[in-house]
């Protein structure tokens, strides 16, 4: 009798802790396709810009990682600036991989960075990914180049005009002048959207 009880016992037990981690592995896989659906509502409407943030890599081209939130009325006007501007659109399509990367959601990336035998796989949170590229305010612009290597991070709005010829400054490589100089680098910039 004892028998059977401690028998019929450690079953019960099985069966829960298995019901435990399969429902443990369902939630945890809702939560991440959650967090994905809403990291595309983010961008709604510019999905032929954005690329998803799942995995974060340059194609071969440069990068540009957007970091927006929530109720950042700035980011709105960023991103309503793209979708009625096809100047900007066209140019972002052509020379940049472009990721809107909300950081009001919690959310793991695949960071693809470096080119050939030298390229490198991290899997980093959104709150990392912010931590690393040291973003305070938002919309903050990060720039990268065709290997990953960041180049320019710009933590403000621009209107269209100005938005366009930094890009311009990024696409064109006149950047690389500065020679890794910070400070020659905002110089440079800064002449070039005064210029306009």
């Amino acid at each position: 009798m004892t028998r059977k009880i401690f028998s019929s016992t450690l079953w019960h037990t099985f069966l829960c802790a298995f019901v435990f981690v399969a429902f443990s592995a369902c939630s945890q896989e809702n939560e991440e396709i959650a967090a994905s659906e809403l990291d595309a509502k983010t961008y709604a409407g510019l999905e032929d810009v954005f690329s998803s943030t799942n995995t974060i890599e340059t194609k071969g081209k440069y990068m540009l990682l957007i970091f927006g939130a929530n109720g950042c009325k700035y980011c709105e006007n960023l991103k309503d600036d793209i979708k009625q501007t096809q100047a900007l659109k066209d140019e972002l399509k052509a020379h940049f991989t472009s990721y809107y990367i909300n950081t009001s959601y919690s959310k793991l990336h695949t960071f693809k960075v470096g080119g050939g035998a030298e390229a490198k796989e991290h899997a980093i949170p959104t709150r990392k990914l912010a931590e690393i590229y040291r973003i305070g305010p938002t919309p903050t612009l990060i720039f990268a180049d065709k290997d990953g290597r960041s180049i320019l991070a710009y933590p403000a709005y621009l209107p269209p005009k100005q938005f366009q010829a930094l890009l311009g400054f990024i696409a064109s490589g006149t950047w690389k002048s500065a020679q890794g100089d910070d400070k020659r680098l905002t110089q440079m910039l800064q002449q070039h959207l005064q210029a306009i």
